[in-house]
């Protein structure tokens, strides 16, 4: 993985950003959404909505003198060096531990569903050594990868949900009023926890050509993943209502279960799955870039093969010891990941904004 020759376009960063969405919106956003909100649980996806075009438009404001830069390169310009590079050091921790809390939950999933009887370890083992064979010619075969791997998974999105919709019962929205207003608020939070994740087109972004594309296709990205969250909200909740749906574990995918296309197609809920080994496979790898970017630009690295390797290696051992039980990932997930994502992802970035249009930087 030596420095990448060329770059990537925005719109192939912005369909990476798309296709890792996917598999963290299915398991968690309809559970907290429902959690919080009950049958207005749908209409949190509105508030993320909101949310996310205020930050996109910050970062509009950024990238008019920080085009060319990553994010690291900004933090480090306005926050000064000393200070610059502690903030630096807690996003590559942030982006460390949640690349072995999404690859712990992607073994669990695949083990409660459809690999029953694997091993963890051969589960983690098999996806990270795809995810180096992949990523030792760096971002740009990534990124060629996500372009037609987003055609399959949007074709088998709106083929799933198409079937479902006969099981759907409208009552299970219903009633809506003003006292909906704050807990489908506080529900859009799991929502903001995922679109955080977009911070880490920005800590490559020197590695982004954006020709002045920014604006428009971040502008449809947020209107697509804001639409995905709330189809993955609105479907389990129609299909089953807010007191049964909290009490499953992965009610998107119960949700398809349901699905009968006169007594002769079944268990189409397997295309679910296509979504979560495709996803994490991209969520993975560009986790797993963005660290060694971020390490990189620190320490003025060239080639990063080395490090990639040693790197895995440690995400492989911290990934099995991160959780003894899908338990304890939810816990750590409700109880600690949620609001450090808010922060790392919305929080800081407008906090270093702010300090820096008073220091005249932006």
């Amino acid at each position: 993985m030596s420095n990448d020759i060329g770059k990537i376009s925005v719109r192939q960063a912005m369909i990476l950003f798309i296709i890792l969405f996917f598999a963290p919106a299915i398991r968690y956003i309809p559970l907290y959404a429902a959690e919080q909100a009950k049958q207005a649980g749908w209409l949190s996806a509105f508030f993320a909505f909101a949310g996310g075009m205020i930050y996109t438009a910050v970062w509009w404001v950024f990238l008019k003198k920080y085009e060319k830069q990553s994010f690291v390169d900004i933090i480090k310009d306005i926050m000064g060096k000393i200070l610059g590079n502690i903030i630096v050091v807690i996003y590559f921790l942030w982006v460390t531990i949640m690349l072995a809390y999404n690859l712990r939950m992607y073994a669990h999933r695949m083990i409660s569903t459809v690999m029953t009887g694997v091993d963890t370890v051969v589960i983690i083992a098999v996806m990270l050594l795809i995810v180096a064979y992949v990523l030792r010619n760096g971002l740009i075969p990534l990124a060629k990868m996500g372009e037609l791997i987003i055609i399959a998974l949007f074709i088998i999105f709106f083929i799933l949900n198409l079937f479902i919709l006969p099981e759907i019962d409208v009552q299970h929205f219903l009633p809506i009023t003003y006292k909906d207003i704050f807990p489908a608020f506080t529900g859009s939070f799991a929502m903001f926890a995922v679109f955080s994740y977009n911070i880490l087109l920005m800590l490559f972004n020197d590695k982004i050509d954006h020709k002045g594309e920014f604006k428009r296709l971040s502008t449809k990205t947020m209107i697509i993943v804001s639409s995905l969250a709330l189809m993955v909200t609105l479907i389990p909740l129609g299909v089953f209502g807010y007191s049964i749906l909290v009490k499953m574990p992965i009610p998107y995918l119960t949700a398809m279960s349901q699905i009968s296309l006169f007594n002769i197609i079944e268990r189409v809920e397997s295309g679910v799955i296509v979504f979560w080994v495709f996803s994490d496979f991209i969520l993975a790898s560009v986790f797993i870039y963005t660290a060694l970017h971020i390490l990189r630009l620190s320490f003025n690295l060239i080639n990063m093969k080395p490090y990639l390797n040693t790197y895995i290696l440690g995400i492989f051992f911290l990934s099995l010891i991160i959780a003894s039980s899908g338990t304890e990932l939810k816990q750590f997930s409700l109880n600690i990941l949620t609001s450090w994502n808010i922060v790392m992802g919305f929080f800081l970035p407008m906090l270093i904004f702010s300090i820096g249009k008073l220091r005249k930087k932006v």
